[in-house]
This record gives structure tokens, sequence and C-alpha cells, in this order.
């Protein structure tokens, strides 16, 4: 008997069989819209019109999590993203078609359309590990061949075949994908210079001392944190930091437009008028990636506010440090509701310093910055935005 969809008049009932907090972001609003204004749904023709969209998005949504078995409760789709892999054993992969599987694989991970309770979970985080890291080891235009161990190639095999998922949280999986190169590639250790002190440098003022001292070769800088606890302040602020010391900036402004008083109000109060000629600010993006690949080639610091509204996956995050070693990258990142940046984490990997914005009260007289990671540097250190200063312990 096929299921009833959820109207107005049993949604009551309905959603206790639904965990709103593994919904879609988009889907969890609009059950606490109509929560918040269920009173008004017959009297206000918006506020019905409203929730009746909202009621059609969840009926749409709910038969995608009722997911087609094959065998032993694994999932059709599960099925076929360890076809695919298996189809790689032996074959030449490229970079890009690489970071396509795993994109694919992240996107149905994120849908829900893979449980974290199949019996092939473990199977299937492996495979991202494993190609995640052949992934972010090869430059553009290198390959990789994929060799999978026999062990495991046996394992998945009964899996496709429909035979019983081996359970042996120990099992060996190997040294897969293998990288096969040249023998060129490596120098001795001891060729390597006995003082890096040439290669990093300092930021002047109160940034110098919360980010330490720098290497410019693949520096990457993450940037999240709390809605209006002053992201892209603080990125104005770095601008004329890394400016002073003689460096020419791009910022790509893709949450603020250019002619917003906000953008001249920024300028005014953190950029110094001797700085401001080697600033540049777009908040356009017409060629995607390669907008801001060319940039990179012009620039010594680019600056992304935000990542997500670029509309790149995150693994291009790396691929601009990969590609431009010698330009800085400094991004902001969203956040969920659960806290969690957009898109994935894996910039949060990639990137040498991580800072998170938090903003403790709505004056952001004490809204301050910090480094959750930083390769550089201590972590830890409480940097106040309004004041550019650092907060004494």
């Amino acid at each position: 008997m096929e299921k009833q969809a959820i109207t107005f008049d049993t949604y009551s009932q309905a959603i206790t069989t639904i965990e709103i907090q593994k919904l879609p972001e988009i889907l969890q609003e609009g059950h606490q819209f109509l929560m918040d204004a269920k009173d008004f749904y017959h009297s206000e023709p918006l506020i019905k019109e409203t929730i009746d969209i909202y009621l059609n998005k969840l009926n749409a949504h709910i038969p995608k999590e009722k997911k087609q078995i094959s065998l032993d409760g694994i999932s059709l789709i599960e099925m076929e993203f360890i076809k695919r892999f298996l189809e790689m054993h032996r074959t030449i992969q490229s970079r890009d078609e690489l970071k396509q599987y795993i994109f694919d694989l992240q996107k149905a991970i994120s849908k829900k359309e893979i449980s974290k309770d199949t019996p092939v979970a473990d199977h299937l985080m492996q495979i991202q590990e494993k190609l995640i890291v052949q992934h972010n080891n090869l430059i553009l235009k290198e390959q990789v061949k994929i060799v999978i161990n026999r062990k495991w190639l046996r394992q998945l095999r009964k899996v496709v075949k429909g035979q019983s998922v081996p359970s042996d949280s120990n099992q060996d999986l190997g040294d897969i994908p293998i990288k096969e190169v040249p023998p060129s590639l490596f120098s001795p250790i001891n060729a390597q210079p006995l003082s890096l002190s040439t290669n990093t440098f300092k930021l002047n003022g109160a940034l110098g001392e919360l980010l330490g001292n720098l290497e410019r070769y693949e520096l990457a800088i993450t940037i999240e944190g709390d809605q209006g606890g002053g992201k892209t302040r603080f990125t104005y602020q770095l601008a004329d930091a890394f400016t002073e010391i003689g460096n020419r900036i791009a910022i790509f402004s893709l949450e603020i437009g250019i002619r917003s008083d906000l953008i001249t109000r920024m300028k005014e109060e953190y950029l110094q008028p001797k700085n401001q000629n080697n600033i540049f600010i777009t908040d356009q993006l017409p060629e995607g990636y390669q907008t801001i690949s060319k940039a990179a080639k012009d620039f010594d610091v680019i600056i992304i506010d935000s990542w997500n509204k670029t509309g790149l996956p995150s693994q291009d995050f790396d691929r601009l440090r990969k590609q431009h070693p010698n330009t800085i990258f400094i991004v902001i990142f969203q956040r969920t509701t659960q806290k969690t940046i957009r898109g994935g984490t894996a910039p949060l990997f990639d990137a040498g310093i991580n800072i998170e914005v938090v903003k403790v009260d709505d004056s952001f007289d004490n809204n301050y910055a910090i480094t959750t990671k930083n390769r550089y540097g201590v972590t830890g250190i409480k940097y106040n935005i309004l004041c550019q200063t650092i907060f004494e312990v």
C-alpha cells in the first residue's frame, strides 16, 4: 500500500516518524517555520502558500530516503560506488577523474543516499580516504595507477557478487592506490637547506603575533565563524597587513557587491591610504575556477569572500594551492547550522592555518579571531577584531 502524502492536518503525527536533524537544511528551516506560523495557516494566504510549498518539498524528499536494497542491506547506489572503484583497478586515473569520484561520493553521503550503518560503510570510507590522499598528491596533469591489493580486491568482489561482507575491523587494506613515480622525484634529505629563515616572513603588529612566522610556499588560510562575528572585516585587516610588507592583493568580494557602502566603510576604516593602490577588488567570477587561477598569476595574495559563493567543489581549494604555490590564499567559508563548514571539511586539512571568528555579543566590542590550527605558530591566541590587538592572558 502506497504511503499517503503528509498534509497540514496530518503533519503533527507524521513528523514524529522523521528525524528532523537529518533533513536538508532548507527542510529543517521549513519545519521551524511551520511550527512557528501554524496558527495562521487558515487565516493568512501567504503563510498557507509557504507551508504548502514546504510540505510538497518534504513529500518529494521522503521517498529519496527509502533506498532500494539489493543484498545484505546494501543499497544499489552503495553497490555502484564499489563497482566504480573496482573498475579503477590496474587503470591509469587522472586527478580530475579521482576528483569526480570523490565529489560524487561526498554528494551521496551528504544527501543521505549512503547510510552510516550500511555493511560496506568501512569500505566506502577507506576508498574515500585513499583516493583523497592520491588526489591531493597529484599535480594538475599527473596521473596515477590504481592497484588494489589482493585481499581487499577479493572482499570487494564478494560484495558485488552478493556474498557476505567481511566484518574484520583489523583487515589489512594495503597501500592502495599506489602511485608509480620515477626515482628522480626524490632528493636526499641532507641536501635540503639547514636554515629556513630566509623563506619565512612575519606580518607587523598584532596580526604577526597571531599568525607567527609564515612560509609563503603553498600557504593557505581558512576563516570560518559565527554570522556577524566580523569575518569580512578581519580579512580587510589581513589585506592591509600583507600589503604593508610589499604584497599585491586581489579581493573576490562575492558576498558583498563592490558598490556597497559597507565596502567603502571597511576600506576607510581598515586600509591605510598608502596601501590602497596595491589592493584590487571585484565581485565577479565570470570563468569560475579559471578567473581565480588567472588572478593568482598576477597577485601575491588572493582573498575570497566567500568560497561558497564560487560554486566550486571544496577540492578546488587545494588545487589552487598546489597550482599556485607562491600565491597566498585567504578564504572565508560559511558554516552550516551544525557549525561545520559548507561543502566538506577538506579545506581545513589542506590549509596551513585555520582561523575561527567568534561572536561574543551584539556590541561587536569583544568579538575575536583565534587560530584553531597553525603550522607556523601558536594556537589559542585571541585577536580582538575591533581594537586590532591581542587579548591579554
